[in-house]
């Protein structure tokens, strides 16, 4: 797909925002798979091994988050009519801004997209047995090594990526939701059969296995993931490049909708698996839950297909790491430095810096295992960089009173904060008996980690942010307002703006793959069916739903091009 797609590619504006031609549907469901990664299989199905439906609660936060990101924010980026997230931040608070924020990103990003790749490299490979002699193998497991499976899962999301720009990111991201649903509904019924039925299912889980809240993960802890997830997904710039890729402001809107409304509905489906393998084996490690229930129920050859959804959930979110990050290197670093840069150019470079951004994410996933085990630490400390980041943008889309100083005092007072309640109160055992105060707040700290963070990441740079717009109002409407006034009256779009004969040919192009996709899905199930005998009736079913659902949707997006034309 990223070779086909590299067809289309002829300008910065199509590598980076698909010549704003991207419908809602598209850019709603690749914002939803973006969220995805390793980490939903493997840290949420933990959480959903372990506490039960809690784990479906804090995933559907997301879907009321993206609510009021649709009704507030998602429009309010498409109607600034810019070429890259960042360039709203120059306008708004000043161009040291833009560096500031891409230093961190990339520091951050990196981190998080690596660990995210170390551990579905971990999962993979521990599906893969691989005989003596061949140079993939780990001489100490016989399985496939963790590095050679980060260099090829690395190496095929940098390619495509580089090759198709955002229209292979966009359209890969499509496929990847068809292959995680063919996936989830294929895992549910041989589950619930394996453990004799919906009966059994619910008499033998947990007590409290039902409850909304846990210890872990509170009621006001809920609420503040919740306003955490909406400062994220306004104003995080993988998201916010999905807005200003769609052709108009209400495009914008529906694609987060759409996302609210998958986020609703969706995670129950999603953990069903872990709460099943519960019953199954109680005293797993909750990590390995989601993967374990796979091995158990999957016949040969439909276990590939659960890992392949695994797999592409996490390469969701690292071809969007590497396209949103050449995106503001090249227009808002590169093209500042070179004005005079041609398109010719600006492709080059952009390639150019999503293939060593690429490179770095590999390096430091190899070296992860070399680390410790500090990718944990890295995370939540991550967890503590990434949020505060997305905060002041969102706000400054609103407010006419802070300024470039306002960032600075939010971020540098939240990340000392956070610096020091995360090293210098890491550990419990350094006040024992020297300091009374400090070992009750370690301890607290070390008890309550998630509320920690959230508090610090969420209420710490609001709590700034609403006091300096307070104090700014004596001062007077900021500069940095008034030049994003002048910027959206100069490019404010219009009707001409709108390329809907684009709009409709990226969508005919991607309804194309989705159902060649579930074509090649259905025919390979049915033919597994005559090499699994056991399960033959079940493959056969499933591969004749998935063949008959594509006639559907293919009959049905013919009768809607044919009523509704372009539009």
């Amino acid at each position: 797909m990223g070779g086909i797609l590299s067809r289309k590619i002829k300008n910065s504006k199509d590598m980076f925002i698909a010549g704003r031609n991207t419908s809602w549907w598209i850019a709603g469901l690749s914002t939803y798979m973006t969220i995805f990664s390793a980490g939903t299989f493997v840290v949420w199905g933990g959480v959903a091994y372990r506490s039960g439906i809690v784990a479906v609660i804090i995933a559907m936060a997301l879907g009321i988050a993206s609510i009021f990101t649709g009704l507030f924010v998602s429009g309010r980026w498409n109607g600034l009519r810019i070429d890259s997230p960042a360039e709203f931040l120059g306008i708004r608070f000043g161009k040291k801004t833009i560096n500031f924020y891409m230093i961190l990103g990339l520091i951050g990003r990196t981190v998080s997209t690596a660990v995210a790749l170390y551990a579905i490299s971990v999962i993979m490979v521990a599906l893969i047995a691989l005989p003596e002699g061949n140079f993939l193998r780990d001489p100490s497991t016989g399985n496939m090594s963790v590095t050679s499976a980060i260099i090829i899962l690395g190496s095929i999301a940098i390619i495509y990526t580089i090759a198709g720009g955002f229209l292979a990111v966009l359209v890969t991201d499509i496929v990847q939701f068809v292959v995680l649903i063919v996936s989830i509904i294929i895992v549910i019924p041989l589950g619930f059969k394996s453990i004799g039925g919906i009966t059994n299912f619910t008499q033998n889980l947990p007590e409290n296995y039902f409850s909304l809240v846990s210890e872990e993960y509170s009621f006001v802890w809920l609420i503040l993931w919740c306003i955490i997830n909406f400062f994220t997904i306004s104003g995080d710039w993988p998201f916010v490049q999905r807005y200003i890729s769609t052709p108009t402001k209400n495009e914008a809107k529906k694609a987060a909708y759409l996302v609210a409304a998958l986020y609703l509905i969706t995670p129950i489906f999603w953990y069903t698996p872990t709460f099943l393998y519960q019953v199954i084996n109680p005293d797993a490690n909750p990590e390995q839950a989601y993967i374990l229930m796979s091995q158990h129920v999957l016949p040969a050859g439909i276990l590939g297909i659960m890992v392949a959804a695994m797999l592409s959930a996490t390469m969701s979110m690292i071809d969007s790491t590497l396209n949103v990050f050449a995106n503001v290197f090249t227009y808002d670093i590169y093209r500042e430095i070179k004005p005079g840069a041609s398109e010719k150019k600006l492709l080059s470079v952009a390639r150019l810096f999503t293939l060593l951004f690429g490179l770095c994410i590999i390096t430091f996933a190899i070296l992860i295992p070399f680390l410790g085990g500090a990718e944990r630490v890295v995370v939540s400390f991550l967890t503590l960089v990434i949020g505060p980041l997305a905060i002041p943008a969102v706000w400054g889309l609103f407010s006419k009173y802070i300024s470039q100083k306002s960032v600075w005092v939010s971020l540098g007072i939240t990340y000392s904060i956070g610096f020091i309640i995360k090293i210098a109160f890491s550990d419990p055992i350094i006040f024992e008996g020297v300091w009374d105060i400090g070992f009750q707040v370690a301890s607290f700290i070390q008890s309550n980690v998630e509320f920690v963070d959230a508090f610090i990441g969420l209420l710490v740079p609001v709590t700034i942010l609403l006091t300096v717009e307070v104090l700014g109002r004596k001062k007077g409407i900021d500069s940095g307002w008034d030049n994003t006034v002048k910027f959206i009256n100069t490019n404010k779009a219009s009707k001409s703006d709108v390329d809907y004969t684009g709009t409709a040919s990226l969508s005919k192009l991607t309804i194309k793959i989705i159902l060649f996709t579930l074509v090649a899905l259905g025919v390979f199930i049915g033919g597994l069916a005559f090499i699994n005998p056991l399960e033959k009736s079940f493959l056969l079913f499933t591969s004749g739903a998935i063949l008959c659902l594509t006639l559907i949707l293919k009959a049905l997006t013919a009768f809607l091009y044919k009523t509704k034309g372009n539009t």
